[in-house]
């Protein structure tokens, strides 16, 4: 498949695929390059600081068999490569600025295989186009300004590295051994990467290719997947976390949740095409769970009516439009809540991977605009507003208290924020307010242990022994992984008999 052919050959002619990838990868790094003075925030704390087996790991079968979150989280999701990859820089420094130069990088190496690879789908220069409007996508600063978001960025450059080598792997089959190579890192990165087999499928399809050569990228991406889930059972690690789920989501069938996701897939929209407000939480509280008819599920479909539309009609003009509709529908669909829910409704760096099939399909339009001064005009504008964005948004993530002070700003009735609140109520001396906020989040998210658990330990504090062996009961119930819980309610029945007594 080529580049829309009003482009020009000249300009066809003036960049190669390598110089669009250096030149997307080093914007990228440009506009990522002020995470590095950004310390380890909110979930950085659990899965990398403090973490005794990444800073002093005992022996590389440790590290290996390590859960991604820690065994007082619940022990769960193996993460094999990137929690090696957080292992290896404890061996250089423990400084949270050398962890966040690293995300850095892997946000350079993602962005330069993903413009090579829609190089193989449309040409050079809808590849350089891709390849500057992923690097500056302000959906991005939140998988590459804090550490964790780093399994998003690791996971989607080994799904783009075996992409483009089952591109090449059509004339040299030798090629296979780096799709396989690119599944294996992809997957051991995250969960994401099970859709790999697919997207080989809509690759060859958008390169009208004859689709009986596909089925050695589909094997080669498709057995280290299975392996990964074989070798995890045995590990011992549950893949996927089941600690809780969002509220509206409990007991909800397939069909019921598809329908209530379809109405929040605006804000996929929004954030994907609109990126102007980004917000640190979009939990349970902040976003809530329709399962009726409501006009917001009426605007939606009339939106994925209209993107539908447009790219059934412009399927020979602009085909980027439709390649990259599917390759979202594709890639999102792990973390659409719809085949597997989960506690998160929404979070932008799960976005990380979809968000390339839609600025492929923006890059394609734009490059289909008939006017040069117009076209480049407009490339110029997307771009330097979405460096500008990006780059005002990462100090979000500096710290924790800047973050706190984000959440509180950008999502006020998420259940994070009011369990964060009411922790600095407490803190503070002023329990009335403080349990009224943490039991506020414990009715938006009431199958989580994590505020259960907070605002039980306040209760032991107090002495309140009754009230907090009842909270503790249910976190437990919740979560029997969550061991904190566990100790503290042995702690208050051991308590209360004793007052008791």
């Amino acid at each position: 498949m080529t580049e829309p052919a009003h482009v020009g050959t000249s300009a066809r002619l003036t960049i190669r695929a390598w110089q669009a990838a250096l030149l997307a990868g080093v914007l990228a790094t440009i506009v990522a390059a002020p995470s590095i003075r950004n310390d380890f925030v909110a979930d950085d704390q659990w899965v990398v600081a403090n973490r005794q087996v990444l800073q002093k790991p005992p022996c590389v079968t440790a590290v290996l068999k390590e859960p991604y979150w820690p065994a007082s989280f619940g022990g769960v999701m193996w993460r094999p490569a990137v929690i090696s990859s957080f292992a290896l820089d404890y061996q250089v420094s423990n400084s949270p600025h050398w962890f966040h130069t690293i995300n850095v990088f892997w946000a350079a190496i993602a962005t330069a295989l993903f413009t090579l690879l829609a190089c193989d789908l449309a040409g050079p220069v809808v590849g350089l186009i891709t390849g500057l409007l992923f690097a500056v996508h302000p959906l991005h600063v939140e998988a590459v300004a804090n550490v964790v978001g780093r399994a998003e960025l690791m996971a989607a450059a080994g799904y783009a590295a075996a992409l483009v080598c089952a591109v090449r792997a059509e004339r040299r089959p030798v090629y296979l051994i780096g799709v396989a190579a690119g599944a294996a890192f992809a997957i051991a990165s995250k969960e994401i990467a099970v859709t790999l087999p697919a997207a080989v499928v809509l690759v060859y399809l958008a390169r009208r290719t004859d689709l009986r050569l596909a089925w050695r990228p589909v094997v080669a991406a498709t057995v280290p997947i299975a392996a990964y889930f074989i070798v995890q059972g045995f590990v011992g690690i549950r893949t996927f976390y089941a600690g809780g789920l969002a509220v509206g989501l409990e007991h909800v069938g397939f069909l019921a949740r598809s329908w209530a996701m379809e109405r929040l897939s605006l804000q996929w929209w929004r954030l994907f095409l609109f990126p102007t407000h980004l917000s640190a939480d979009y939990s349970p509280g902040e976003l809530t769970v329709a399962t009726g008819f409501t006009v917001w599920h009426l605007l939606s479909l009339l939106v994925w009516i209209a993107v539908g539309v447009l790219a059934w009609r412009t399927r020979r003009t602009i085909p980027g439009i439709a390649i990259g509709l599917v390759w979202m529908v594709i890639t999102i669909s792990p973390v659409a809540n719809i085949v597997f829910p989960t506690e998160f409704l929404i979070a932008e760096r799960t976005l990380y991977l979809p968000s390339f099939g839609i600025v492929f399909g923006l890059a394609w339009a734009a490059a289909a605009i008939r006017s040069p001064r117009l076209r480049l005009a407009v490339i110029a504008v997307a771009v330097a507003a979405g460096a500008a964005r990006t780059i005002i948004r990462i100090p979000a993530w500096h710290d924790d208290e800047t973050h706190y002070q984000a959440l509180k700003r950008e999502a006020p009735r998420s259940y994070r924020t009011l369990w964060l609140e009411g922790k600095d109520e407490f803190a503070a001396g002023r329990w009335g307010s403080g349990e009224q906020l943490l039991r506020q989040a414990i009715a938006f998210a009431p199958s989580l242990a994590g505020p259960r658990y907070d605002l039980a330990m306040f209760y032991m504090h107090a002495k309140l022994w009754q009230p907090a062996i009842e909270q503790l009961q249910v976190a437990v119930a919740v979560d029997s992984a969550f061991e904190p819980a566990r100790a503290a309610l042995q702690q208050a029945l051991q308590a209360a008999g004793d007052s008791v007594r």
